[in-house]
């Protein structure tokens, strides 16, 4: 799934831990679904949810999950908020823990059927759906713990489809 892709490419790009250790992050495809219709046109969407296992993370929680709100936002802005993005964790000792998000994502194809030349043209598309009200392109990501007396930068990156 090119979607799936997508956001995989932007955690690495937002999460400065897994940028240095990109093996902690693991991508799956549980419980997909192909919706299509009958006939020559061959045209269908993918729904899957896909589940994003993060290993080992020593990082809080919100560096991972700004971004992925993010580009929920630009990419998947038809999920339910309520049910969009479901989370376990296994705390490991003190400074470490297994993370794993579930996600809802829905991709379209677009299957173009040429019956006289036997040409299939197949397309997937990928719509962002831009937040105009912010035109920020770059974001830093400042994190106050309940201990820490300022907010401390955790992450910078480049908006999901602006300069990726």
């Amino acid at each position: 799934m090119i979607k799936l892709q997508h956001l995989r490419a932007h955690i690495l790009a937002s999460v400065p831990e897994l940028a240095r250790n990109p093996e902690q992050l693991h991508t799956f495809v549980n419980d997909g679904k192909i919706k299509f219709a009958r006939g020559q046109n061959l045209s269908h969407q993918y729904t899957v949810d896909a589940q994003i296992i993060i290993t080992d993370y020593s990082g809080s929680l919100d560096t991972v999950m700004v971004p992925l709100l993010q580009w929920l936002n630009s990419y998947q802005p038809d999920l339910d908020p309520d049910e969009a993005v479901q989370l376990e964790a296994e705390i490991l000792n003190n400074t470490s823990w297994d993370l794993a998000i579930t996600v809802r994502l829905t991709e379209r194809v677009v299957a173009k059927v040429n019956c006289e030349t036997g040409r299939i043209d197949s397309e997937h598309r990928m719509p962002e759906y831009p937040i105009d009200a912010c035109p920020a392109k770059s974001w830093q990501l400042y994190v106050k713990g309940p201990s820490d007396a300022e907010h401390v930068l955790k992450s910078e990156w480049q908006s999901p489809g602006g300069g990726e």
